[in-house]
């Protein structure tokens, strides 16, 4: 899947959109795909600490605050990320360091032969399109409610039109479509419909 992906994305277009000249640690296209869908990240979200406002201060501040989030793949669980995190910390001499999780949930995954994906295919090939598949988002979304015991069902994200710029102030969705390839709410909407006709149909 990866190597399809990696095969079928504009590299180019996608090292515009995020503003950079190269990936992580100099790796080629396909295995930056790779490490994005695979592997398990660490990442600071923002640092609080010390003194910032107007003058100066002699001492060492007595608060400080990170704030991290990470990014879990199959086979492992957030309870096991949390504690493993603590351990790390507690062996490297910082077990006075609070820990407070503030949410989260468990990786998610769905075979891609599941009815759902085939269902999703089947409606993106009548509306002309042949769709990139992934093993998995970089994202963070609650699937494990359904993927997981005791329902293990197939999810994931499914539909039709355009936008972009998501979780951006500049984030937008086509509504009213000019015809063409490019769907507008109302195509998006009647893709849905087609959506739920043919996860009725497989069986």
């Amino acid at each position: 899947m990866v190597a399809e992906a990696a095969r079928r994305l504009d590299e180019k277009a996608l090292m515009k959109q995020m503003g950079v000249e190269h990936w992580v640690h100099d790796v080629s296209f396909q295995e930056s795909l790779e490490l994005l869908v695979s592997k398990p990240t660490v990442n600071i979200e923002g640092l609080v600490g010390g003194y910032t406002g107007p003058g100066g201060k002699t001492v060492l501040p007595h608060r400080a605050v990170a704030k991290m989030d990470m990014r879990l793949v199959p086979d492992m669980a957030a309870a096991d990320a949390l504690a493993a995190l603590k351990a790390h910390l507690m062996k490297n001499g910082f077990g006075d360091i609070e820990v407070n999780m503030t949410g989260g949930y468990d990786p998610t995954t769905t075979p891609a032969d599941a009815a759902l994906v085939r269902a999703e295919h089947a409606v993106y090939k009548r509306n002309g399109i042949d769709p990139i598949v992934m093993p998995r988002l970089a994202g963070s979304w609650p699937g494990y409610v359904f993927t997981g015991a005791p329902l293990r069902v197939g999810a994931g994200q499914f539909g039709l039109g355009y936008g972009t710029g998501a979780h951006a102030p500049d984030e937008y969705f086509i509504i009213e479509s000019r015809g063409g390839r490019v769907a507008g709410l109302r195509e998006a909407a009647m893709g849905y419909v087609d959506f739920l006709y043919e996860m009725a149909t497989i069986r």
